[in-house]
């Protein structure tokens, strides 16, 4: 089971989670609405092979809701916070969708924190259907629920096809449960913010092509965020760009998690070699 630790960053309580294993640590960041417990079936498949660190990002999880400061920077300044505090000097760094974004900018911000980097579903120009759907279901879904039953249907019906194990999973760390019923522990408020104070694209791109470490660009094949045509893309302007193509959607690291660690593991040994 993974410990639980907490950071202060300019007043923000960071909630951080680290499953002990070998190897170089891996820091994982989570995407919109999500929270670092969401990388729990990556790390069954790493199977303690590699040091995992995944925080809370702000306005999510457990981690403190300030009125301000969802810009890029402010995330990329928590994560590097986090590192400090786990005591990391350079870290494998794994991104998936808003958390790929940071990813991508910290990289390329600060190269020698960063051994090797998997973007995850991530897009520097994002499908308008994929943005669409995380914009409805991040703004327009129900406070609170009566209790787990009428949560777990409503996740079924929004996001239909996961296994069980992944609805489990939401249902234990999606939701505090208060008297009253479940309530979503991200922030709405927080979540708006970040979707208005987003990098244009332009800013992405250029920050891509200032990556220098091994990257590893995962899609999703049924993904409707990361285009076919953006992902390739994604690999000519790397300076040493991999594409791995799943059968899977949006959230690679849920439906096919064994793969997307043995693709971070072999991108791990290509860097060494």
């Amino acid at each position: 089971m993974p410990t639980r630790d907490v950071v202060t960053r300019d007043g923000v309580e960071l909630v951080y989670w680290t499953w002990p294993g070998g190897g170089p640590p891996v820091l994982l960041l989570h995407g919109i609405g999500n929270y670092a417990r969401y990388w729990d079936l990556f790390a069954d498949a790493i199977a303690g092979r590699l040091r995992l660190v995944a925080p809370d990002a702000r306005g999510h999880g457990e981690s403190g809701r300030p009125d301000d400061g969802y810009a890029p920077e402010e995330f990329v300044a928590d994560a590097l916070a986090v590192l400090d505090a786990a005591g990391i000097e350079r870290a494998v760094l794994v991104g998936h969708s808003m958390g790929g974004l940071h990813a991508i900018h910290l990289a390329a911000g600060h190269p020698e924190r960063v051994q090797t980097l998997a973007i995850v579903d991530a897009s520097p120009e994002p499908m308008p259907a994929g943005s669409e759907r995380a914009r409805r279901l991040l703004t327009e879904r129900p406070a609170r629920f009566a209790d787990r039953d009428e949560a777990r249907a409503y996740l079924e019906r929004t996001s239909a096809g996961y296994s069980d194990a992944v609805y489990r999973n939401r249902l234990e760390f999606a939701f505090n449960e208060e008297k009253s019923g479940l309530v979503w522990r991200s922030d709405p408020e927080a979540l708006e913010r970040i979707m208005s104070a987003r990098s244009p694209h332009a800013d992405r791109w250029a920050a891509l092509r200032e990556i220098r470490c091994p990257t590893l660009v995962v899609r999703g094949t049924r993904s409707n965020v990361l285009a076919d045509d953006v992902a390739r893309r994604m690999v000519r302007e790397l300076r040493d760009g991999t594409l791995l193509e799943l059968d899977a959607g949006h959230n690679v690291a849920l439906e096919r998690p064994r793969e997307l660690t043995e693709a971070v593991v072999e991108l791990l040994g290509r860097a060494r070699s």
